[in-house]
């Protein structure tokens, strides 16, 4: 079924006069998606009954934003505008980005899974561009759910517009934490004065502490699927051994 990410984007605007109060864009009148989205980071900043007073509110707007382009389009622009700034953590600081990325870790299970959702929308369902918004650790538990932990895209289709990075962002990225998804000053690495012999030494003695505490079942070691999802490493590497015998057998 076609949704409204056929429609030809037209330029974007945002009109506000004395006469004229109405917010467009591309010509559609955003009046009621302004008040959604300020009614929802009054529940956000209210701290409670999160699970009553946010999660329809969070689920109405990701199920706008899946099947209109321009609401996604126009949220998005408010929600997770280009970033600049990234000395900060996502999830550090009073934006509705902000807000919503710490919601991202909340205690309840149905909060931080809405939450995901709805900022995974705004994405485009995009592993890439999530992770360049929330950074990789805020985001592990919507991937791991959905099987994306190795990165690609959700199932939905979305237009293929490409986002623009600032220019701040791009000479910043280079020193980007991955996993915290903020900027980081390069730190000396600490192998770099040490011998061949000293680097083995401390491989082996980390390998022998990840053993005992897997034998004594404190740690699970996890290996990652060919289709994302996670599983005990030994049964990943069964299943990558059987899958490279396969191909050199039909070789």
């Amino acid at each position: 079924m076609p949704t409204q990410d056929h429609l030809p984007a037209g330029p974007s605007t945002q009109e506000g006069t004395e006469e004229e109060t109405d917010i467009k864009y591309n010509g559609m009148n955003m009046d009621a998606i302004q008040v959604i989205l300020k009614f929802m980071e009054k529940r956000i900043d209210k701290g409670s009954s999160y699970r009553e007073g946010l999660t329809p509110v969070l689920s109405l707007l990701t199920r706008c934003c899946r099947s209109h382009r321009n609401i996604r389009k126009f949220i998005k622009a408010q929600v997770l505008p280009p970033l600049r700034d990234v000395s900060n953590r996502p999830e550090v600081g009073t934006t509705l980005r902000n807000k919503l990325v710490r919601l991202m870790t909340h205690v309840d299970l149905g909060v931080k899974q809405i939450a995901a959702e709805f900022l995974f929308v705004l994405c485009k369902e995009r592993v890439d561009s999530l992770l360049k918004y929330t950074g990789y650790g805020n985001a592990a538990g919507l991937l791991a759910a959905r099987g994306l932990l190795a990165g690609g895209r959700g199932e939905n289709w979305y237009s293929d517009d490409e986002d623009t990075d600032t220019e701040e962002y791009k000479s910043a990225k280079p020193n980007i934490n991955l996993i915290t998804g903020h900027l980081e000053e390069p730190m000396p690495n600490p192998m770099d004065e040490m011998t061949e012999e000293q680097k083995e030494y401390e491989a082996m003695k980390l390998v022998n502490m990840f053993d005992k505490l897997s034998r004594d079942q404190v740690i699970t070691p996890m290996g990652v699927r060919p289709d994302g999802t996670l599983t005990p490493l030994e049964e990943a590497v069964s299943q990558y051994e059987t899958n490279e015998q396969d191909t050199s057998d039909s070789d």
